[in-house]
């Protein structure tokens, strides 16, 4: 069977990545959260509320993305699947910090300008600019948590208990 030899080890180690994902992508992006201009971050001005809550909402992000990328990858080599992992993360949290306005768009179908009609340039800025951060806090949890998996800090998932998933 494909389940772990001691599936109590595996929770603890699952916890580890899931707190060790969050706190390397955040250090990872934080120095662009508090440059990026506001117009790009898509997260608000550095340090209001609107701010605050779109990284904390990160920090959960990047647990939840260490937890997926420890089942997903496990000893699989294939790099297209760790980067995907993190590509989907990346991709789905710019999505949804890109805001269309009220003022520049109309609804049913959008429309919202040019360039694209779809999206005006303010709306590819801030697709760029949490493309851009998401990119590097997911991607910098996948480096760390690949780094600790070749150090032994971390183990991947089916070898915590000391064994190999069977």
């Amino acid at each position: 069977a494909m389940e772990p030899k001691d599936e109590e080890a595996e929770k603890i180690e699952s916890a580890k990545v899931a707190v060790f994902s969050a706190v390397t992508g955040s250090i990872a992006m934080a120095p662009l959260a508090l440059f990026l201009p506001e117009a790009l971050s898509g997260t608000g001005a550095a340090f209001s509320p609107q701010w605050e809550l779109q990284h904390d909402g990160l920090a959960v992000m990047l647990a939840l993305f260490g937890l997926v990328y420890r089942y997903a990858v496990r000893s699989d080599p294939n790099p297209q699947l760790k980067q995907g992992v993190a590509t989907a993360f990346a991709v789905t949290r710019a999505l949804s910090l890109t805001r269309a306005s009220d003022i520049d768009c109309t609804a049913l179908p959008l429309q919202c300008g040019p360039p694209l009609g779809y999206l005006n340039w303010d709306m590819i800025g801030q697709l760029a600019g949490g493309g851009l951060e998401s990119a590097v806090a997911f991607g910098g949890a996948a480096f760390a948590i690949e780094i600790a998996f070749s150090k032994g800090w971390l183990r991947r998932f089916g070898e915590a208990g000391g064994g190999k998933v069977e």
